[in-house]
């Protein structure tokens, strides 16, 4: 940091390259883990209402940022700027989930991340097929998506050729709680942000005026 002051710069502070972007890495974590935590709030709001599938759409939004905000904790910028390329990681969380697992693995390697967490990840991430409608619409698909961790269903013989995607909230929840736990995130700093009761308050007060008008 120098001091050159100017019009443009009164307090004469001027920061080096490399300031510049270690504050710019510090601000994509901190983003990463907040819009995260928002996704995931919104996403067990959308479950509980049964918005499917874009209730687990959400879901996969929350997982896939608080994934890249554990990666970016330790990445580079120019490695964080390449998050979103189709080459690297995109929208592909099963991709993050396996560079997560790998570093993980090689900071401890006597405690490996719990193996029954990698067909969370794939579950969740087959519902990035059917974000938009297109695909639903071509193929059909049998969708679940349970509040609280049941019994898988029985399926019936007549079952149609439809694939099946399927997701528990309570597994989604215990990924969370890993990746949160492992992104180096201050939980009395993040968390009552997303644990406060005014979210059940104002949208109580806004029920009533869907499209616009009161709901009687």
């Amino acid at each position: 940091m120098t001091d050159a002051t100017d019009d443009r710069n009164p307090t004469g502070i001027k920061f080096s390259q490399e300031q510049i972007d270690e504050s710019i890495r510090s601000d994509y974590w901190n983003h990463a883990i907040r819009y995260s935590l928002q996704y995931y709030v919104t996403g067990r709001f959308a479950t509980a209402h049964h918005f499917d599938p874009v209730s687990a759409n959400l879901l996969h939004h929350a997982v896939e940022l608080l994934l890249k905000a554990c990666l970016a904790y330790d990445d580079p910028l120019e490695a964080i700027r390449k998050y979103g390329d189709w080459t690297v990681y995109r929208h592909d969380i099963r991709l993050l989930w396996a560079e997560f697992k790998e570093r993980c693995a090689k900071a401890d390697p006597v405690v490996p991340v719990p193996a029954e967490f990698d067909a969370i990840v794939e579950g969740l991430h087959a519902f990035e097929a059917i974000r938009y409608p297109e695909k639903l619409i071509e193929t059909g698909a049998t969708i679940f998506v349970d509040i609280f961790d049941v019994e898988e269903p029985v399926l019936s013989r007549n079952q149609g050729p439809e694939p099946m995607y399927r997701l528990k909230l309570p597994q989604i929840d215990s990924l969370m709680a890993l990746l949160f736990g492992a992104s180096h995130a201050n939980p009395p700093a993040f968390l009552p942000y997303v644990t406060g009761n005014q979210g059940t308050i104002y949208y109580d007060k806004v029920r009533t005026t869907l499209f616009g008008r009161s709901v009687i």
